[in-house]
């Protein structure tokens, strides 16, 4: 963010300028107003494409001027300047935070936000939340109260970087500032290029990564290399400039939201906003907007941007975080009095006195060793407090995470044994079955896999990258299981849902000596249909491309068994693009599955169903270190977490198309309300994705339920790939 104070202008008098503090002031409170889900703000966002412009505008120029000054670039003042700015209210909110968040927060939340605040102080979390987002388990966990430090990271790293680079290209030049501004508008091409292709192969990358984000940066620096140039303009013309920056700027906060694909084409608005209010503003006769940003209100959220940015994101966070349920518009607005209160007290007690030498004094190498003190530090404890945490968490450790014979032995006590595990041939609704009380009681201290490796306790195909990713490229590997040489395949086919059950169908493979080839891909869905993303508000289009060919290599095998398993209630599109609900969305899967099928049985000796597995009202490790006394508390209503309607839709499918259906709705929830806990197993890693540990528990019912189907499969051919 442009958050280092500066706010000199590069043309030779370097006056003051008002106005980009101004411009400062406006570019937070859009972003705090998004943050805050006021209305009318859906594009508040970009008031960080602003920052970025800003800060390359006045960094690059502060670098022009020393070299044009000295004839070189002291690093160590350079970085100091920058230590003493920024790092010691960053310290103190990330700190807080903690605090805060060991207080309020469930436990199981706290090692991950411990690393959240460790990679924070080392100001490389945007490239940890960029790891993360690539991670389709990981994209529905709770929002970080940290995740706004990234485009913090994103600064920083530029900081890092960009001086080195300016001093080597500006050595032995006759004309530094001629080479700087070629490779400013190269760093610029080079930088927006990359964003709009990356944007296509993996949107979390884009947005986070500095090479991505670096074109918006070296937009400012543009300005600052024609610095001396941009007053010579006459009046009128500048306070149109400067109006019209404005309105972009604006409108982008107000007209555009999250599902623009930033940092790609759209950002070109905010940005060429606020570079048309640089130029604007750099006659030495203000125009009328430019006086307007230099006044006294614009000005004053200007000089708290810093604190309020840093603030605002974990005030606003951790209260949603304890209520679960979103905060009224009253609150959300008391909050943004209350941040913006804070953020006036540590402005005043923490930046200027630190930025001006206080304690710390202004000599380079102490505020250095300092700095990378305290970032150590706070990364350090940050990570013992996490390591802490999950040793605490309630469950056997990640090494003893495997079902054992007394666990399966409650565990069929509990499936009632007795109860058929399949409908063998679908036809109609199954006898209704009156499940008996879920039993309440703390949660297992031996509980398997334990809360602490819950979220990691995935499927093998998810581990070996043979899973298709969201948004990713399709798996190229072989994919195959159990009894690799047998000469009978088994195919366990459709999206992460499908996966959950891949431990039970892989067990059960191997103990009907067959071959498994496992073809899933998250939120895809088997179902010939476009899978709508609503996140990015468009169609997946390698959804489509995988689903094909993973069904072209099913029927050039020809495998004596096929399982196809979904998940409830994927957005889908009509041709014209309007995105589907109600009726509408049921038929459009209802007649997309009827094509999947009867390609598949076209290519396979028998097609089986899986039902979509119930769904957890919570996620049901948070919830469960949040009520260690009581599983209970962390169980789902019935009705909630198996929807009639959906199944009566999957059945009708089986029943239209005469193959048999897998139902085992009574295998995850055999009692009432729906339980998380079985003795002593968890039962899901998420709200929607089964562990291994329990999937693999329920290896013999898998196989009980195949076998009442298909008693003795056939030999098939053995893929080529």
């Amino acid at each position: 963010m442009s958050f280092d104070g500066g706010t000199r202008s590069e043309a030779p008098e370097h006056r003051f300028r008002g106005d980009i503090e101004g411009m400062r002031g406006i570019a937070v409170l859009l972003v705090v107003f998004f943050h805050a889900s006021i209305r009318g703000f859906s594009g508040g966002f970009v008031g960080v494409d602003v920052f970025f412009v800003l800060s390359g505008f006045l960094i690059t120029g502060l670098l022009i001027r020393e070299i044009e000054s000295t004839g070189t670039i002291s690093l160590s003042n350079f970085y100091a300047r920058r230590a003493r700015r920024l790092l010691p209210a960053a310290g103190l909110v990330l700190a807080v935070t903690m605090v805060a968040s060991i207080i309020l927060l469930p436990p199981l939340l706290i090692p991950n936000i411990a690393a959240d605040v460790a990679a924070a102080a080392l100001y490389v979390s945007n490239m940890r939340f960029a790891f993360q987002a690539t991670d389709y388990f990981a994209a529905a966990s709770s929002p970080s109260p940290i995740l706004h430090f990234w485009s913090l990271g994103v600064e920083e790293q530029f900081y890092v970087f960009w001086p080195a680079i300016v001093l080597l290209i500006a050595r032995g030049a006759k004309k530094p500032t001629r080479r700087i501004g070629i490779a400013v508008v190269t760093l610029a091409l080079a930088s927006f290029a990359s964003a709009v292709v990356l944007l296509t192969v993996s949107r979390p990358w884009a947005f986070f990564s500095l090479p991505t984000r670096a074109w918006e940066l070296a937009l400012g620096g543009i300005l600052a290399v024609a610095g001396k140039n941009l007053g010579r303009m006459n009046k009128h013309f500048a306070s149109f400039l400067t109006w019209l920056g404005l309105a972009l700027v604006v409108l982008s906060g107000v007209l555009l939201n999250e599902k623009a694909a930033f940092p790609g084409v759209p950002a070109l608005a905010p940005t060429i906003g606020v570079a048309l209010v640089i130029i604007g503003g750099s006659r030495k006769s203000l125009s009328a907007p430019s006086r307007i940003l230099g006044t006294a209100l614009p000005r004053f959220f200007g000089r708290i941007s810093y604190s309020l940015y840093l603030w605002h994101w974990p005030i606003l966070v951790l209260p949603l975080a304890v209520s679960i349920t979103p905060l009224p518009l009253t609150e959300r607005i008391g909050l943004v009095v209350f941040t913006i209160a804070l953020a006036t007290v540590t402005q005043k007690w923490v930046e200027d006195p630190l930025r001006h030498g206080r304690l710390v004094g202004t000599k380079p190498r102490r505020n250095l060793v300092t700095a990378g003190a305290l970032a150590i530090i706070i990364a350090a404890v940050s990570l013992g407090v996490g390591a802490y945490a999950t040793s605490g968490l309630q469950g056997a450790n990640k090494t003893n995470a495997k079902a054992t014979a007394e666990s399966l032995k409650n565990l069929d006590s509990v499936l009632n044994a007795d109860r058929p595990v399949a409908t063998a041939t679908s036809t109609g609704t199954p006898q209704p079955f009156v499940r008996p009380g879920s039993p309440d009681g703390p949660v297992p201290k031996d509980l398997q896999p334990g809360l602490g490796w819950a979220k990691t306790d995935r499927a093998l195909p998810y581990l070996d990258r043979c899973h298709t990713q969201q948004d990713l490229p399709a798996s190229n590997a072989s994919c195959l299981y159990a009894n690799v040489g047998a000469a009978t395949t088994i195919v366990l086919f459709g999206d992460s849902h499908a996966l959950s059950w891949f431990p039970a169908v892989n067990r059960a493979a191997k103990a009907m000596g067959l071959r498994l080839l496992s073809l899933t891909m998250s939120a895809c869905s088997p179902a010939d249909i476009p899978a709508w993303n609503p996140t990015y508000d468009r169609v997946m289009r390698n959804c489509t491309y995988w689903r094909t060919d993973s069904i072209k290599r099913i029927i050039g095998i020809y495998p004596d068994i096929v399982l196809v398993a979904g998940t409830r209630g994927f957005a889908t599109v009509d041709k014209k693009g309007n995105v589907l609900s109600g009726a509408a969305r049921f038929t459009a899967w209802h007649d997309g599955m009827i094509r999947t099928l009867n390609r598949l049985k076209a290519g396979a000796s028998h097609v089986i169903l899986i039902a979509d597995t119930p769904a957890a009202g919570v996620d049901p490790p948070v919830c469960l270190s949040a009520h260690p006394k009581s599983i209970l508390a962390c169980s789902t209503p019935v009705e909630n977490a198996i929807q009639d309607d959906w199944q009566r839709e999957e059945r009708g499918v089986a029943d239209e198309e005469k193959i048999p259906m897998i139902d085992a709705s009574l295998w995850v929830c055999p009692t009432s309300p729906c339980p998380v806990v079985i003795g002593n197993l968890l039962i899901y890693s998420d709200a929607g994705h089964l562990t291994a540990t329990f999937s693999a528990a329920l290896s013999h019912r898998m196989k009980s339920a195949i076998s009442a189907i298909v008693p003795e499969p056939v030999p098939s051919p053995i893929p080529t790939k």
